[in-house]
This record gives C-alpha cells, structure tokens and sequence, in this order.
C-alpha cells in the first residue's frame, strides 16, 4: 500500500514536471505579432482609395514578414478600419485602434479624416503615417503626424522654383478659374516666387477668368497686349484648351505652363497639335512613379499589386491608383523605424521614424521636423507633336 502511495506520488510528480516544461516552452515560443492600424475610406464613391491602400499593405506585409526585432521573430497583423471618409467616424476608429494596441497606423485618406484621427493618436503617441492626405495644415496637430506624399504648399513651391530655373521670366501673367483650388495656388505661386526669386519677375497681369462664360476672343487680345514670357494657368484642362487655341490664333507666342489640372490627355482632343506645341505641365508626383515611367521598382510593383488585389477579399480594384505605392512606403518605413530601434512600441522607436532614410517606390524619404517629407519631387512634361512627354531641359 505504501508503494502504491509512493508511486503514485512520483506519477504525480512527473506529470506535474511535464505540463510545467509545456507551459514553459510554450511561453517562451508564444507567437510575437506586430499590430499595424490601416484607416481608410473603404465604402462610398471614394472606396477605391482604401482598397488600394489595403492591396499596397499587404504586398509590404508579406514581403517583410517575419521581421526580426531585437532576436525575435515577428509576425505582422494589419488592422483595416472603415472610417468612411467621415470626420466624425474618423475620431471613433482612431480610438479603436488606439484600444486594439497598434504600434503605427498608415492613413486616412483625406485631410479631413486624417485631422480628425490625429488628436488621439497623439494622446497614445501612435505615429501616424498618411499616404493621401496634402492639406498644410496638418503637421500643425502633433508630433506623431508624419506623410511620404508632398504637400500642397511644397506643390506650389516646386512650381515656382521650376519658374525662375527654367524660365526666368521678366514679365509673367497668371490666369486662374476663379475655383477655390486654383485662387488658392495662385495667390500662393505669386507669393513665393516674389520672395524666393533673386532676380526680379515682375508679375504683370492676374486675370480671373469663367470658363462657362468667358469672352475668350477678348482675353486673348489683352495677352497680346500684355507681351509676357510666360503664362501660367492654373485650372482644368477643358478651358485650357479654349485659352491657348484662340490665344495662338490671335498671335499670342508667350510660353504656357499649366499644373496637374491641365494636364490631360484630352487636351489634344480639344486644340490643335500646333496650339498645344510647347505647352508645360509641371505635376506633384515624382519621377518614379510619374507617368511614363520605366523605373524597375514602379513596374515590379505595379506587377504586385496586379497579382496580389485578386486575393485581398472585398476589394474590387485591380490595379494601382495614385496613393497605392505611397501606402506600400508607408508601411516599409514603419517597419524600418522599428527594426532600427529594436521595438515595436510607439515610444522607443518614433524618435528614429523622425530621423529615417529610406528608398522606396516612390523616391527618397526623410521627414522634415514637422512629419513633411524633406524634397518632394514634382515631375516635368512638354507637349511634343500633339503628345505629352517628358520634359528635358
């Protein structure tokens, strides 16, 4: 009886021993898992751009994955949020993500819903990186914000710097359409050429014009008049087209530089190749990722996203749009940041976020101290023959 006791003691024992080294072993092999937060508009008319956000985001997540921080291997989870384009709901999905322990968060689509976001991700010192949003006044909201797209004040500052280098011109006229959008970067465009031109650029003219009812024939003589060097118009292509053509045909020979809005394909389908020779667009996306272009990390990922968008379940897009690489750099800088510091939490390696350098898709990115990316590029085209090609000075 005594040996039976005994025995049974020592069974005991064992069994005990055993289930302790399992607990053991498996604590010290518990599964490591790195919570990236992606807030996005994925329902209404502007899904596309969360889909593409979510597609860019996962190519980088599973390229990256497993990721080795400080001698352990990490696995990566994105948590996807709705916030449908909304302020309101934007400020409830920061407060989900902040409860769910994400160590950074690549969005929001808009100024809007990035703005709204930001507070709370700043009272839990998440970074927050966005891919879309360019309102200037963004960085304004706290140290965490940080964005790999340029701005609309680095927009006209790249444009006015292309102006004096390119153009130089003594005598200037700028046309806008009287759009908030296009008042806004004009005011702007005169602004920073007279306080960053060395050289004197005497803006001549400023007209406001309405496209829908605009005598063109009588804007065009008041040119003539004028004699400039250059015009530059700020608004969409349509009316564009109606400007220069009867501007030619009255015997107007100043150059002509447009922006992102009046740069269309269409704009050939309106006006006449000889019109259009030597119209300039200088556009806010970068070389690399600029159209036409042949760069081998664009084109690699333009193949990703193809072969990746089918597998990602309720996305419809199928290919890349505007903001989809700068979601995928988004993600590899977060992921930078913390392999440098050797932790995933926000408070260890946010200072070397600030400080990053990285090359990615779409170009070189570091951080001003305000979370603005430091020289963004802006992209040059010339109209050759009726077709839009790349700019060489």
């Amino acid at each position: 009886m005594k040996k039976n006791v005994l025995f049974s003691i020592y069974i005991g024992i064992l069994i005990l021993f055993f289930i302790c080294t399992i607990n053991i072993t498996g604590c010290s092999q518990r599964e490591r898992i790195i919570k990236i937060g992606s807030q996005s508009v994925l329902t209404g008319d502007y899904k596309n751009y969360g889909q593409e956000q979510l597609v860019s985001i996962n190519i980088a997540a599973r390229e990256l994955a497993p990721v080795r921080i400080a001698g352990f291997d990490y696995k990566i989870s994105i948590v996807s949020k709705d916030d449908e384009g909304n302020a309101e709901k934007s400020y409830l999905v920061s407060q989900e993500m902040a409860q769910e322990n994400v160590s950074g968060v690549i969005g929001s689509s808009f100024n809007a819903t990035t703005k709204a976001a930001l507070p709370i991700y700043q009272e839990y010192n998440i970074p927050m990186i966005t891919p879309g949003a360019a309102g200037n006044d963004l960085e304004k909201t706290g140290s965490n914000f940080f964005r790999v797209i340029i701005n609309n004040n680095q927009v006209v500052e790249n444009t006015a710097n292309f102006i004096i280098n390119n153009y130089k011109p003594k005598k200037m006229v700028i046309i806008n359409t009287n759009s908030e959008y296009s008042l806004n970067f004009t005011d702007y465009l005169e602004k920073t050429l007279l306080s960053i031109s060395s050289q004197k650029i005497n803006i001549f003219k400023k007209y406001t014009i309405k496209p829908e009812s605009e005598d063109y024939k009588l804007l065009a003589e008041n040119l003539l008049i004028d004699d400039c060097d250059l015009i530059f118009f700020c608004g969409d292509y349509q009316a564009l087209a109606k400007v220069i053509s009867v501007a030619r045909e009255t015997g107007v020979l100043s150059n002509f530089l447009t922006e992102k809005m009046g740069m269309d394909e269409g704009i050939s389908q309106l006006a006449d190749a000889k019109s259009l020779e030597g119209l300039t667009a200088i556009v806010p996306d970068p070389p690399s990722i600029a159209m036409f272009s042949e760069d081998p990390k664009a084109v690699e990922f333009w193949r990703k996203f193809k072969d990746t968008a089918p597998q990602i379940k309720g996305v419809e897009v199928k290919e890349p749009g505007k903001f989809a690489p700068y979601a995928y750099d988004a993600f590899y800088v977060l992921i930078e940041a913390m392999k440098k510091a050797n932790s995933i939490l926000p408070e260890d390696y946010i200072d070397v976020l600030r400080s990053i350098s990285f090359d990615g898709v779409t170009g070189h990115i570091e951080f001003d101290s305000n979370g603005n990316l430091k020289n963004p590029q802006s992209t040059v085209f010339i109209m050759k023959n009726g077709t839009w090609i790349r700019f060489q000075k």
